[in-house]
């Protein structure tokens, strides 16, 4: 085997095509191939460069770059990775990553992106068992030849649960390091000592994760520490063919469980009912993400910004929070390890250039030798913005809203103002557009009966509403936002892509004195659908009529599925229209997944006088 996760579409361009993977031995040559057509087979790719990170003696990253000519129209390229010698018919890997009837992996690169998708939240144990991230693969296949083939996914957050994992997962991934040779790694302390995690019950860690170190989740029992651990969980959740990877039987884990007594009939908290029911979601995840998801990321341009599972549940929440994580003995390693992995896996490939060559040089450093010395360079990532702007058609704004928030009391501001007029003058630069997409992994205009939920006083203890992070936590930080996108030469929409909150819905906002509109969309969660959130959603929908404001409107969909929240898995569509020679909303779907299986789609009519709206 060679190519064990990818080849993935990444930052790609009119000009430029990126390629990421992940190799599972050393290589004399590797090299990327591309075709505007596959009747002629004339490579149009010049200037190709390989960038590799050595992260174990069996694991090579690598970003392939390639420079294309640009077309007049839009096109579809075809790719195909060269290792030694031998593409991807010749290894087989071709059945895997292209889409049904095609010879090779393809991207739609069009001169306008009018049709993308957006997603988020995806974990692999969810009780439900059905990840529907794998249903961009058939829509995908269903736009073949069509020029209504989406040209971007845009994955808004919590791609991996880093403090909710099954030990059953984390058993497995020790395997993995083995096989891949990712360095083991120690855990040190304050106290000049260390321990070994591979020593702790697997369902044991939350006994060192503790709140004073940062680490607030309700489910850390089996949380990652180590980078290989991080970055085995990316692989897996990118559909990876991991080697050595199985799922141990019960009674091989019972040694490493933690039990509830101590006599020679055992019960343990892991249950053995529990075991079963997650061994069987766990197996099904793995082969959709193997078949499905790995499929459709080979077949379309892949954008990501982290949320906070992506490091740890409630990352960066208060400023206590993101003390104890950033200066803990334990939270300092922690954190490095898994930003180190989300640049590998995730931001390399939303902006190749940023990873720099020492960058680089001290992430390898760390994966070969996770000392506390090849931590240090790495923590000047905690303070990093994380953000970036794609200068496109329409222009994309991604937000970082986890390492550049300011507390104030009470009030909570996801970004700070100066970070905010930073990105305003940004977009001041930007050539005349009437549409800008801006990614905000939080809803910058959540549902108003929930919103208000979140920030009362008296559910504050409750879980379900205590993320306290809605953008309405500070009118101060939501206005300095809305100035700086209206900074944006001649602007009249902002369609906002947002997950985190486990539902979806569509929402209204229009500044009558700017003229310019706001439209919320919310794509939440495509594997991680809350326990009973269909009967909370439907009292907050009877709610909503008694939060909304003259300006804001809840956008109601077409067809049989009457409901504007849904907290059923779904993945969001969006279609933009020329209109006057300008990008204009016109369609949005949320393509939805029930309990049961059924698949369904709630869409939207978003044109002039088309869209209905609730409270009417």
């Amino acid at each position: 085997m060679a190519i064990i996760c990818g080849p993935m579409v990444r930052h790609t361009t009119r000009e430029k095509i990126n390629i990421w993977q992940v190799l599972d031995h050393e290589f004399n040559e590797i090299n990327l191939a591309v075709y505007s057509s596959l009747q002629s087979f004339d490579n149009i790719a010049s200037e190709v460069s390989s960038r590799v990170v050595q992260l174990g003696s069996s694991c090579f990253a690598v970003m392939l770059s390639a420079t294309i000519a640009p077309s007049d129209s839009n096109e579809v390229i075809y790719y195909d990775v060269i290792v030694d010698g031998e593409g991807l018919v010749e290894t087989g890997l071709n059945k895997l990553v292209c889409l049904e009837g095609e010879k090779l992996p393809s991207v739609m690169i069009p001169k306008q992106h009018r049709y993308l998708y957006q997603a988020s939240c995806r974990k692999p144990h969810d009780k439900q068992g059905i990840d529907h991230l794998a249903e961009i693969a058939d829509l995908l296949k269903d736009t073949l030849g069509k020029e209504t083939r989406p040209s971007q996914l845009y994955l808004t957050g919590d791609q991996i649960y880093a403090d909710d994992v099954s030990p059953i997962l984390l058993q497995s991934f020790q395997d993995v390091r083995e096989a891949l040779g990712l360095s083991h790694e120690m855990m040190y302390t304050d106290k000049n000592d260390s321990f070994d995690p591979d020593k702790m019950h697997l369902d044991g860690r939350w006994r060192k994760a503790k709140r004073k170190f940062g680490f607030t989740s309700g489910e850390k029992r089996s949380h990652l520490f180590s980078f290989a651990e991080y970055f085995c969980m990316y692989l897996f959740s990118f559909g990876a063919s991991l080697p050595n990877q199985r799922f141990a039987k019960y009674k091989a884990l019972q040694p490493r469980l933690t039990s509830l007594r101590r006599k020679d009939d055992r019960e343990y908290h892991y249950s053995s009912m529990r075991y079963e029911n997650e061994k069987v979601v766990l197996e099904r995840f793995a082969q959709t993400a193997t078949s499905q998801v790995r499929k459709a990321l080979a077949n379309i341009s892949v954008y990501m910004m982290f949320d906070d599972h992506d490091v740890t549940d409630d990352w960066n929440l208060t400023e206590e929070n993101k003390h104890n994580l950033s200066s803990s003995w334990l939270g300092k390693q922690v954190y490095v390890n898994a930003l180190s992995a989300y640049i590998v896996c995730q931001h390399w490939g939303n902006q190749p250039d940023d990873f720099s060559p020492a960058m680089q040089q001290n992430i390898a450093a760390l994966a070969k030798h996770p000392t506390q010395e090849n931590h240090k360079p790495l923590e000047v990532l905690f303070s990093k913005y994380w953000g970036y702007l794609l200068e496109q058609t329409p222009p994309t704004l991604v937000l970082d809203t986890r390492t550049q928030r300011v507390y104030d009391g009470d009030n909570l501001e996801l970004i700070s103002g100066q970070q905010l007029n930073a990105l305003g003058e940004k977009l001041a630069l930007l050539s005349k557009t009437s549409t800008l997409i801006l990614v905000s992994p939080t809803p910058m205009y959540g549902f108003n009966a929930i919103e208000a939920a979140q920030l009362s006083p008296l559910l504050t203890k409750l879980k379900a509403f205590s993320d306290r992070e809605p953008w309405i936590a500070s009118k101060k930080a939501l206005k300095n936002l809305q100035n700086a996108l209206l900074r944006t030469p001649d602007i009249k929409h902002v369609i906002i892509f947002s997950g985190d909150v486990h539902y979806g819905f569509l929402r209204r906002q229009h500044l009558a004195a700017q003229s310019v509109t706001f439209w919320q969309f919310c794509s939440s969660a495509a594997c991680n659908s809350p326990v009973g959130g269909n009967v909370g959603l439907s009292l907050a929908s009877a709610m909503a009529k008694h939060f909304y404001h003259d300006d804001t409107k809840y956008l109601m969909p077409n067809g049989k599925r009457p409901h504007f929240l849904t907290s059923d898995k779904n993945i969001g569509a969006l279609e933009l229209d020329i209109v006057n020679m300008a990008l204009v909303p016109a369609k949005a779907t949320l393509h939805c997944c029930s309990a049961s299986g059924e698949i369904y789609e709630k869409r939207y009519d978003l044109r002039l006088n088309k869209y209905r709206e609730y409270p009417s």
